[in-house]
């Protein structure tokens, strides 16, 4: 009996020990050593961001409320789709503390591949490289500047180094129903569609080819930028003028210029200039700053003559296939006589 309470005794003094220790033991480093990656009023008042990334630099530039590229004619910036899904990554990343200060680790994470620099209202610059994800997938490495050593994020943002990607490249964007006309001008002619109310298409043999063309002119996002003095740009011959005219009184010229390939196996370019009635479009402001070139679904979509445009009207459509009419059950099996042989 003497033997059976000192067992229990022990036991007891057992669990206080253990509850002891597990009451004062410390918190994972990781989570008290967190805190924000990047300081909130940096981010909130950035003047300029900087990214290197895939070989590549771009530079975004902070003027009156505009961000625009710099590397890119100071045209304006994607923020929409590029630049605030940035920004709302590094708000929500996290510095988890040391990484590794080992030197061979250090050169393994390629911290020296990509990095991120950030010119806040003081006009000093904050460097953070960010090297590959951490072995628990946690987020990226990171080291900040002036640091030996690498620390542990939950930064999973991509970052892009090609100025092109940053630059907002859709020059006009409305519904193909809030089109009430559409014009065309070549050299060879003219021709002009357009709806007798909103919500009605436009008739006639030719109305499905029209309804076409506005679908694919509705939305204009061009497929990349060059200066006003381009060399190709002034060469190149302009082969139609498209109106469209909206429901609200708004008009919308395109300006379209061919510049053929030097090679058989060359598009060559289609250049692409884009006016707003509204004075206070923002297509009007880019138009003073560069020419864009028209990716070639958009340029392909519009006839460079009216010989073009009467030849595709011409064409045929495409005669259905007879349907195939399925007979449920196995294959039927194929009998031959023994006298006969197949070869």
């Amino acid at each position: 009996m003497r033997n059976k309470n000192l067992l229990i005794a022990t036991l007891v003094l057992g669990l206080i020990a253990f509850a002891a220790v597990r009451l004062t033991r410390e918190a994972p480093k990781a989570e008290a050593g967190k805190q924000p990656l990047v300081a909130a009023a940096l981010l909130d008042g950035a003047k300029s961001l900087t990214i290197k990334a895939n070989n590549k630099s771009v530079t975004l530039e902070k003027s009156a409320d505009i961000w625009t590229v710099k590397e890119k004619l100071n045209l304006p910036a994607d923020v929409e789709n590029r630049l605030l899904p940035l920004i709302r990554g590094l708000q929500k990343a996290n510095n988890f503390g040391q990484l590794t200060a080992n030197p061979k680790r250090l050169e393994k994470l390629g911290l020296a591949d990509s990095s991120l620099t950030l010119v806040g209202p003081d006009g000093k610059p904050v460097t953070i490289q960010f090297g590959k994800q951490t072995e628990d997938g946690l987020g990226a490495s990171a080291r900040l500047a002036g640091q030996e050593f690498a620390v542990r994020t939950d930064f999973t943002a991509y970052l892009e180094g090609d100025p092109l990607s940053w630059v907002d490249l859709t020059l006009f964007a409305a519904k193909p129903a809030e089109i009430k006309s559409i014009s065309f001008e070549w050299k060879d002619g003219k021709a002009a569609f357009s709806r007798k109310e909103l919500g009605a298409l436009f008739e006639g043999k030719d109305g499905q080819a029209v309804e076409d063309i506005v679908a694919t002119l509705a939305t204009v996002r061009a497929a990349d930028a060059v200066s006003l003095d381009d060399k190709d740009a002034t060469k190149a011959a302009r082969t139609s003028v498209v109106k469209l005219t909206l429901f609200d009184g708004s008009i919308v010229t395109l300006s379209l210029a061919k510049l053929a390939g030097t090679a058989p196996n060359d598009a060559g370019k289609t250049f692409l200039r884009v006016e707003h009635s509204d004075p206070k479009h923002k297509v009007n402001a880019t138009a003073k700053q560069a020419i864009f070139i028209a990716p070639a679904w958009l340029a392909e979509q519009v006839p460079g003559s009216l010989a073009d445009f009467k030849k595709s009207l011409q064409q045929p459509a495409a005669e259905p296939t007879a349907p195939t009419i399925q007979i449920p059950g196995p294959s039927p099996a194929i009998i031959t006589s023994p006298e006969i042989k197949l070869k």
